[in-house]
């Protein structure tokens, strides 16, 4: 391990005031006039050396800049992310994290019952980890934010680019496409994901959710992500969508989250238009487009085809309806079947 990758034990205040200093100095607007001014009296007798005293305090201030930009770029932990207690005694490695700390890629976080912490995703977000939680940090990287969730919960904050960060569980892998979102695993690798912002895409050995704003996504360990739905979905939808997900009910299951579906729940005809038999793909369709017509250009024949681009145009627009309804939720009634103001 190198200096680099070292962390530096510095005490709270010197932190503090070093995070304290600013990261420029802006030179006075008016600072032409002043040295024009002593440019011409150092052409006097005897004023050469006053005439260098104004560049005095630029250059220390400058000095200073770069004391603090290589002060940071130094203590900086390569490979690790920035994790502080909030409450209780989290630990990494077995070892009990008492203050501001970081988590190594390969070391272990763990929280019990009663214990808590923030983790930093590099500088585009954030992760709470909640109590009962023990997770890995996998890959630390500009392109490649990743952690490993062996099992409990945690609430993820991102702002930044898709695909930037990533949280590999036992059920597959959830892909950041701009969103914050709850995760839970419990023992077994089974779990549940909410997206509260944004959307999350949820992979699997080739089989793909995408989780908008206000929708959940059932996964299983060795099975993949379930079928999506959006919060308020009846409990006969849900109840149909684990049978045919992950109960091998086939083509029963299927025609139970045809009879329970509403316009609503689009979001979830839409992903089984997919993963039905080609023989139930035209049922879907059909009650898919009498609950949303499709927008212009959507071809039956072409959807039923599963024509990537028909599909993600069909797409975009269950997802803005689905967007609009949730954003205005108790605000506006929304009509779930066009997105319009009622």
């Amino acid at each position: 391990m190198n200096e680099r990758e070292r962390e530096i034990d510095l005490p709270l205040e010197l932190r503090a005031a070093l995070d304290g200093l600013p990261r420029s100095i802006e030179p006075p607007e008016d600072l032409w006039p002043g040295i024009r001014g002593r440019i011409r009296a150092g052409q006097g007798a005897g004023a050469r050396g006053k005439g260098r005293e104004w560049w005095v305090p630029l250059t220390l201030a400058a000095v200073l800049v770069l004391a603090v930009a290589v002060w940071r770029a130094t203590h900086t932990v390569a490979g690790a992310w920035e994790v502080r207690p909030v409450a209780g005694a989290p630990r990494v490695n077995n070892a009990v994290l008492r203050r501001v700390g970081a988590l190594r890629v390969g070391q272990w976080l763990e929280t019990d019952d009663s214990s808590r912490a923030m983790l930093a995703v590099g500088d585009i977000g954030e992760v709470e980890v909640k109590p009962g939680t023990r997770l890995r940090l996998v890959r630390a990287r500009a392109t490649d934010h990743r952690l490993a969730l062996q099992y409990g919960s945690i609430y993820a904050r991102v702002d930044a680019p898709p695909r930037l960060f990533f949280v590999e569980t036992p059920a597959g892998t959830a892909v950041d496409l701009g969103c914050a979102y709850a995760l839970d695993v419990d023992s077994l690798g089974n779990g549940t994901l909410r997206v509260t912002a944004g959307y999350v895409e949820f992979d699997w050995s080739g089989r793909r959710s995408i989780v908008p704003l206000g929708a959940i996504a059932e996964t299983r360990s060795g099975q993949g992500p379930g079928t999506p739905y959006v919060g308020d979905a009846p409990e006969a939808l849900r109840q149909a969508l684990r049978d045919f997900d992950f109960s091998d009910g086939g083509a029963a299951a299927a025609r139970a989250v045809l009879s329970a579906a509403r316009a609503e729940d689009a979001l979830s005809l839409w992903h089984l238009l997919q993963r039905v038999t080609p023989g139930l793909r035209p049922v879907f369709f059909d009650r898919l487009a009498a609950l949303v017509p499709p927008p212009g250009g959507v071809q039956r024949d072409s959807a039923l085809q599963l024509d990537a681009e028909t599909l993600q145009r069909y797409w975009e627009r269950i997802r803005r309806i689905a967007w609009r309804r949730e954003i205005l939720r108790g605000v506006r009634d929304i009509d779930p079947a066009t997105g319009l103001t009622r």
